[in-house]
């Protein structure tokens, strides 16, 4: 069959419908049920405890269809992981596009670690972001690490943007970047790790703390 005769025939099938939906329509609804399943069962019992079996389960699905979808475990881990940061990351840059730049920096820091904290008081979210994506694989790592660095190019951008006059070094400012972002995963982890003993407001209230003390330093003569 021609490579023509072939998307025509899928153009066809993706415009029939099936209880009120279209083939993309039903793609997309398992996909979204095989996500669910992967952030309960990875937030819950780990990515090693996994198995396609439990996951078909709580998602409802056979493993046919998990095969449709994901070439490996690993592979609904990182879409796993990456909707959670991405969520993050997109609520931290809309606060930032959309702050007052007479704002007070407590007040920024306070939204910014609101949505943080917010996304890892659930203990699933928690686990996936902070526990899971190590000892998977190199690429699991490195993308690990890529997130870090995201996180510290905002963070010093928005520093940046409250400092008279910047005193650092782009090697001294990778260095502080990845001191403070790595202060907050260990706070975060061991937050989750005892049961989120801590209210909120005192996770943020104490990270705020390091960052304005940090702003002291910059901004002095």
């Amino acid at each position: 069959m021609s490579n023509w005769c072939m998307t025509s025939t899928a153009s066809k099938n993706s415009g029939r419908s099936y209880r009120g939906m279209t083939l993309e329509q039903r793609t997309a609804e398992r996909r979204e049920r095989f996500l669910e399943a992967g952030l309960n069962i990875f937030g819950n019992e780990g990515f090693h405890a996994a198995t396609v079996r439990k996951i078909c389960k709580e998602a409802g699905l056979t493993d046919r269809y998990f095969y449709e979808s994901y070439s490996s475990m690993e592979a609904l881990l990182i879409e796993v992981y990456e909707r959670c940061l991405k969520s993050i990351m997109t609520q931290v840059q809309s606060t930032l596009i959309a702050v007052n730049k007479d704002e007070a920096p407590n007040q920024l820091l306070t939204e910014l670690l609101d949505h943080f904290f917010t996304e890892m008081e659930d203990p699933r979210v928690a686990k996936v972001c902070m526990f899971e994506a190590e000892g998977v694989s190199d690429h699991m790592h490195n993308l690990y690490n890529d997130y870090i660095r995201r996180f510290v190019t905002i963070l010093l951008s928005a520093s940046q943007g409250y400092t008279n006059k910047w005193p650092l070094s782009e090697e001294e400012s990778e260095v502080l970047g990845n001191a403070i972002v790595g202060g907050i995963i260990q706070a975060t982890r061991n937050w989750a790790l005892n049961d989120y003993h801590l209210s909120k407001k005192s996770m943020i209230n104490g990270i705020i703390v390091l960052f304005l003390g940090t702003q002291l330093f910059m901004n002095k003569d």
